[in-house]
């Protein structure tokens, strides 16, 4: 374990920015579809996204957590509702950025797929799913990154 929970934090930052993001944009594509198919094809759905969409995400998900955490720690904002406001600001812009990027690389690109347009896969998803499904995502994951960030950080003692 590191000193500061780092781990932890950047850890939670790709797997609860990712479940978030991957959640509503299952939830935007499966909610014109009438409820004739067994929930096991809706869940199978859900966890096929997910899988996709850690490998995807990861570099937008772990840039997020990254800036989020400086800014924050910068700005000497400890509670979760201040880090839930700056994370619905900040992921959309970061999404905007990367995917916008992505589409450049993508057409760009000769043939097969390099390792910038997957680093960018994710974003250029999210905002062909619209960009601001980026919005309740972030502010969800940086409440929750406030709250392991305020676990990890130095307690001060009493003398």
């Amino acid at each position: 374990m590191t000193r500061r929970g780092s781990l932890v934090y950047y850890f939670s930052a790709w797997v609860l920015g990712c479940f978030f993001m991957c959640t509503l944009i299952w939830i935007t594509w499966m909610y014109p579809v009438k409820l004739e198919h067994p929930v096991a094809d809706f869940a199978f759905g859900l966890l096929s996204l997910y899988f996709l969409g850690l490998a995807s995400g990861a570099l937008a998900s772990l840039l997020v957590g990254f800036l989020l955490r400086r800014a924050m720690l910068a700005l000497e904002c400890k509670t979760p509702s201040h880090w839930a406001v700056a994370g619905a600001i900040m992921t959309p812009i970061v999404i905007a950025v990367l995917g916008i990027w992505g589409r450049h690389i993508a057409m760009q690109q000769r043939s097969g797929m390099g390792l910038l347009e997957m680093l960018t896969y994710g974003p250029k998803t999210v905002l062909e799913a619209g960009w601001w499904l980026a919005v309740p995502a972030g502010a969800a994951t940086a409440f929750f990154l406030c709250r392991i960030q305020q676990a990890f950080a130095p307690q001060k003692t009493a003398v």
